[in-house]
């Protein structure tokens, strides 16, 4: 049994120089976390809400970037709500890719996933993803590699922790970014994917030729 990742359906065409400048480049005066969901609840939305609400209550200021879908209730000013982006018009990938070169870490604390292409996307611009050791998030976010995978009952305190150690640490996060990117043009593209599954149906086709 093979198994072979999706591939990211929105990328970053960048080279890995291109990639280091983007990391070196941003603002580190604030944590910037982006969500990007239609499932509200499933997706975790709460959990990262409340994650960026306890980094910011321990002096790293953070705002939560919001793709997809609308929080209820009343909104704190850290949250920047985007609402429903589409990736197949220019305008909508320029906002994405905007918002993927800008983000620290993506945050996606779903309670179920197949898998979440979304977290290829992340890698392909050199963002390490922090989500949930669920369904087939551990096929595409690999711990210490391109981010971290908590358990899917973790406390948000758990996630917070995990970020402020990221983001203070400069050099370990630049390591982790670059890492992320390199993630992604090692496994988490369809080329990568398209060759493997190639090679696979080749293996399985011999050896059911032989018998």
């Amino acid at each position: 049994l093979v198994s072979i990742p999706f591939g990211a359906n929105l990328e970053c065409d960048g080279t890995l120089p291109e990639i280091e400048a983007l990391i070196d480049s941003k603002n580190n005066d604030i944590c910037k976390l982006l969500f990007i969901g239609v499932d509200w609840e499933r997706k975790g939305g709460d959990i990262a809400l409340k994650v960026a609400e306890l980094l910011n209550n321990m002096g790293v200021q953070t705002e939560l970037h919001v793709v997809g879908c609308d929080p209820e209730g009343s909104i704190p000013t850290f949250v920047v709500r985007h609402g429903f982006i589409p990736k197949n018009t220019i305008e909508g990938k320029k906002k994405l890719d905007q918002l993927f070169s800008e983000a620290h870490f993506f945050i996606l604390p779903t309670q179920a996933e197949m898998f979440g292409v979304v977290f290829a996307e992340a890698s392909s611009w050199g963002v390490p993803s922090i989500a949930t050791n669920t369904g087939g998030v551990p096929s595409a976010v690999r711990n210490g590699i391109n981010g971290f995978t908590l358990d899917v009952n973790a406390d948000p305190e758990e996630y917070a922790e995990l970020i402020k150690k990221g983001f203070l640490d400069k050099s370990k996060y630049r390591d982790l970014a670059i890492s992320s990117f390199q993630e992604y043009q090692d496994r988490l593209n369809w080329d990568v994917s398209g060759k493997a599954a190639t090679t696979s149906f080749l293996k399985f086709l011999k050896r059911i030729l032989i018998k």
